[in-house]
């Protein structure tokens, strides 16, 4: 009888100390799971992973668990870590609505895979959970991304503007409101955004070709002198290749669709082409006048 109580007395003791043993080792994870360092990534996952399947946690705490480890799966080199990333915020998310980080990071992955709606309803519903001056300045650029390979080149402007008001030296909200203002054909404001890209960080704008952009947004507005200045001969001797290539095939392309309809529908087509010939052929002269002038310059 004895024997017995003893026996039972022993697992009660036994799982007592599991349990102290046991929440410490749970706490421990969560600590390291938070760390989020680039170098310890396989560590990191590996502590969320056991934090989240321990029970101990819920609520925002879950949510920062998934977040964290959805935020680590980048750093390895599995070839489903953005899947395994994009599981982990849905997650975090579905714990918490009002995830504003996993928002943001989830709508960086729909941009990434040109799901732009679902990007942009990502960092609407971030706003409407609240985030702080970075979080702002993230969600304005990803919304502006989407807006803007949707084509929808104001709401783009609108959001860039927003978050180069938040920080001044947003090379990336400069560069890419620059260049929704060129395709909208406002050529001036696009120039002025390359001007603060190129005065503020002139790395970045050589890296993506903040001086190109320009070049080509003065040549629009026919100043080929600025235009010049910022291209050197190897870049305008691309251009009036790629022009005259451009050229050569619509006119091929007009011809053979005047043969393949019949003189009559042909000729039509034929004039249409004309009158874009006589476009590019404009453009092509400016080229020329370029390339010319580098040739001078690197001749003397």
């Amino acid at each position: 009888m004895r024997s017995g109580i003893a026996a039972d007395i022993l697992l009660v003791v036994l799982a007592l100390a599991a349990a102290v043993v046991s929440r410490p080792a749970a706490a421990d994870d969560r600590q390291v799971c938070l760390e989020r360092t680039k170098e310890a990534s396989a560590e990191i996952i590996a502590a969320c992973t056991r934090a989240i399947q321990s029970g101990d946690y819920n609520g925002e705490d879950l949510s920062s668990l998934y977040h964290a480890r959805g935020c680590s799966w980048p750093w390895t080199s599995f070839a489903d870590r953005d899947d395994r990333a994009l599981e982990d915020f849905t997650a975090a998310i579905r714990v918490n609505p009002k995830a504003g980080g996993s928002l943001l990071n989830r709508s960086h992955i729909y941009n990434q895979r040109h799901d732009h709606d679902r990007a942009i309803a990502d960092v609407d519903q971030a706003f409407e959970a609240g985030l702080s001056d970075h979080g702002k300045r993230v969600g304005y650029g990803e919304r502006g991304y989407a807006y803007q390979r949707k084509g929808d080149n104001d709401r783009a402007i609108a959001d860039y503007t927003a978050t180069i008001q938040l920080n001044a030296n947003n090379s990336f909200a400069l560069m890419a409101r620059g260049n929704a203002y060129f395709a909208k054909g406002d050529f001036d404001r696009a120039i002025a955004d390359y001007n603060r890209v190129i005065a503020v960080d002139p790395e970045y704008a050589h890296d993506y070709a903040a001086y190109g952009s320009r070049a080509i947004a003065y040549l629009r507005k026919g100043d080929l002198r600025q235009a010049f200045a910022d291209v050197d001969r190897k870049q305008a001797l691309s251009w009036l290749a790629a022009g005259v290539f451009l050229a050569a095939l619509i006119w091929l392309c007009c011809r053979g669709g005047a043969r393949a309809f019949g003189w009559r529908s042909g000729r039509t087509i034929i004039e249409m082409c004309e009158q874009q010939l006589v476009d590019l052929r404009h453009t092509n002269a400016a080229l020329e006048k370029i390339a010319a002038a580098v040739e001078k310059r690197s001749s003397g």
